[in-house]
């Protein structure tokens, strides 16, 4: 018998992709079963007038170092190019207002910038400083976003900065959203000082958690102060000329990758090793199975099998999106688009979500001299978008726009795309949820794995560095690698 150990990896998104290559460099025989006719997941690139347009996720974090050291291993290093700019503002109370400088995940560290943005009233700010005197909360296990941030800062910065920077990224609920999964250095400085203003600067100050002082997930281990020094320097956000469907792409081409492959169940034979069972087709044998697929499609795969693992994943949540490209004639924009877009509060109860200024941000993607808006819209306990057919969402979407911007006219072009059930919600007890699951894999399935945006991180660089984890814990159990570490 082979002394090379077999994976099966299910799902062909970046997270699927990314855990197949590491292992392939480890020597591992690995395929890649992928229910759909295409690879990339999300991450989608579509062409806009013969220009190629990421209609999915269009950078990825550049400070921390997964996702650029795959591109560069990919030999695509080169073509990684930051935007023109990260200005962004807040719709807020019927006006832009810039986003204040000195933001840790919506958190504000810089108390004059806050004022000067106009973002906050004089009665929010003066709760907002209550923060440095009121006595420290006694944390509990698994707080949601609200519960910390609403009960040191108060309701005007939880809802008008906290919310849309942390549930826009998530398109999720800070009343739900678990503070531990999605803004993890904050949970800390929760947890470890009296003050949370205070706690982060000081944290910041010792170089730590420097990476993500801006509207991202925190996606590291902490880091010394001279790597903290160094990442500051590096560009935050990292995107791929041609598009960020070349990532996907250049994997899946070095890769056995199978499409149109739709796995329906995954168990133990009577040899011992692990079966997945295919529609329409003969069962796949491996020794080890990596699930890199939302986690209501993996506790489908493993009810028969087990039951409690598949049980707390099935209670992981989602939430769809809509996202439209706009295109506009230049004389038709009145606001001057210095900057990369604005963020909506969902306090404010308007349609829109967010709303990228596409060519302010990439320049040099402006089709037939139009200016691009990519405009989202939908997130958890909104689903106004499910009730419009794709007319009238484009509609509803430009109508909102015109009224931040000031448009004169309507979009000479436009195309939508609509993710559904895109956005897994990180409930107050996600992690342990994903814990479980875990546990009951290692009882009733040893060799089933977890990987991808469902569970420990959204995000590109988040799903690498999972892929990156995964296969680093798989390699090292093979017999190959074994052997090699005994020699």
């Amino acid at each position: 018998m082979s002394d090379r150990r077999t994976v099966a990896v299910i799902g062909a998104g970046i997270a699927g992709l990314a855990t197949a290559w590491y292992l392939q460099q480890d020597g591992v025989d690995v395929s890649v079963l992928e229910g759909t006719d295409r690879v990339g997941g999300k991450v989608c690139t579509s062409e806009f007038d013969d220009v190629p347009l990421d209609v999915g996720p269009d950078t990825f974090l550049g400070r921390i170092p997964w996702a650029v050291d795959l591109c560069r291993q990919l030999g695509l290093g080169d073509d990684l190019v930051a935007p023109a700019t990260t200005r962004a503002f807040l719709w807020s109370r019927g006006r832009l207002r810039p986003l204040p400088d000195g933001l840790a995940l919506g958190v504000p560290l810089k108390p004059m910038a806050l004022a000067r943005s106009g973002v906050i009233s004089p009665a929010g700010l003066a709760r907002a400083g209550l923060d440095v005197v009121l006595p420290q909360i006694k944390p509990r296990a698994d707080p949601s976003v609200a519960d910390v941030i609403g009960g040191r800062l108060g309701p005007e910065v939880l809802d008008r900065l906290v919310d849309p920077l942390i549930g826009g990224i998530n398109a999720g609920r800070s009343d739900r959203l678990s503070m531990a999964a999605v803004a993890p250095d904050l949970f800390a400085a929760h947890r470890l000082h009296r003050s949370l203003i205070l706690g982060l600067r000081a944290e910041r100050n010792l170089g730590f958690g420097r990476t993500f002082w801006s509207p991202k997930r925190s996606e590291s281990p902490r880091t010394t102060t001279k790597t903290a020094r160094q990442t500051e320097e590096a560009p935050l956000f990292l995107g791929l000329r041609g598009g960020m469907e070349r990532l996907t792409s250049t994997l899946a081409a070095k890769l056995d990758v199978r499409l149109s492959t739709s796995v329906e169940s995954v168990a133990r034979s009577g040899n011992g090793r692990l079966v997945v069972g295919v529609r329409g087709g003969r069962p796949i044998e491996a020794d080890t199975v990596v699930l890199a697929v939302p986690a209501i499609a993996a506790a489908g795969m493993l009810r028969g099998a087990s039951a409690k693992a598949a049980d707390p994943l099935a209670a992981i949540r989602y939430a769809s999106v809509g996202v439209a490209t706009l295109a506009y004639r230049p004389e038709d924009v009145v606001h001057p688009l210095d900057g990369s877009g604005f963020l909506v509060p969902r306090v404010d109860g308007r349609l829109l979500t967010a709303c990228t200024w596409f060519s302010s941000k990439w320049p040099n993607i402006r089709p037939g001299g139009l200016v691009l808006l990519r405009c989202s819209a939908g997130r958890d306990g909104d689903e106004r978008i499910a009730q419009l057919d794709d007319a009238e969402l484009v509609d509803r979407m430009h109508g909102e726009a015109a009224q931040a911007l000031g448009l004169r006219a309507g979009p000479v072009e436009s195309l939508l795309i609509r993710w559904p059930d895109a956005f897994p919600q990180y409930d107050v007890g996600h992690l342990g949820r994903v814990d479980a699951a875990e546990r009951a894999l290692a009882r009733d399935l040893p060799g089933v794995h977890l990987v991808g945006a469902s569970y420990r991180g959204v995000g590109i660089a988040s799903c690498v560095r999972q892929a990156k984890q995964a296969a680093e814990r798989i390699a090292c159990g093979s017999p190959a690698r074994q052997a090699l570490e005994r020699g």
